[in-house]
């Protein structure tokens, strides 16, 4: 599998690719291979022809990347749009473990979305990274109106399926986040 991601990386191919969070669960990701260790993976995702931030996910939930026909010429029209030029990264993010990517991503900033998708779990928490311990990480989430939550929600990392960064979304959305006012 490696050696297939090394080679979609070096040929800045926009794949597809299919990931087993759960038993009975596929999901599906489209992007460009930014970076990859041997245990997580660093996307460019691709949303229809724009580019839609980042997202890492975990190789060994990868089960299968595609780049058929369909495929080669959607990265055809990605290069006659030119978004292909703008791939890439900003940001030194250590792909080694969750523990690492959660401490570059703090150090850096940047708010996160991190969604455990397996269907017994199926959560999404989005704000600041409070603490990266060990085992687990430290959010402190904002719901949908853009209220932070009072304390940190502790996410462990074995079931973490994807962190998301940097993203139109969460950039707008951590914009406008507020917190509650308490009575006196």
């Amino acid at each position: 599998m490696l050696e297939k991601l090394r080679s979609h990386k070096e040929a800045n191919h926009r794949v597809r690719i299919y990931s087993k969070v759960s038993k009975n669960k596929i999901q599906l990701r489209n992007g460009y291979i930014l970076g990859f260790s041997d245990n997580l993976l660093l996307l460019n995702e691709t949303d229809d022809f724009r580019l839609a931030g980042y997202a890492i996910i975990r190789i060994d939930q990868i089960k299968k990347v595609r780049f058929n026909k369909g495929d080669k010429y959607f990265d055809k029209m990605m290069r006659w749009e030119k978004a292909t030029e703008k791939v890439g990264i900003k940001y030194q993010v250590d792909l080694d473990d969750w523990h690492s990517v959660f401490k570059s991503l703090k150090t850096l900033g940047l708010n996160v979305i991190t969604e455990c998708e397996a269907e017994d779990i199926d959560t999404f928490t989005i704000g600041p990274i409070t603490k990266a311990g060990k085992k687990y990480v430290y959010i402190t989430d904002f719901d949908i109106e853009g209220f932070f939550d009072n304390s940190p929600t502790s996410i462990d990392y074995e079931s973490i399926t994807r962190v998301a960064f940097d993203t139109e979304y969460l950039n707008i959305f951590s914009k406008y986040t507020r917190h509650r006012k308490t009575g006196k």
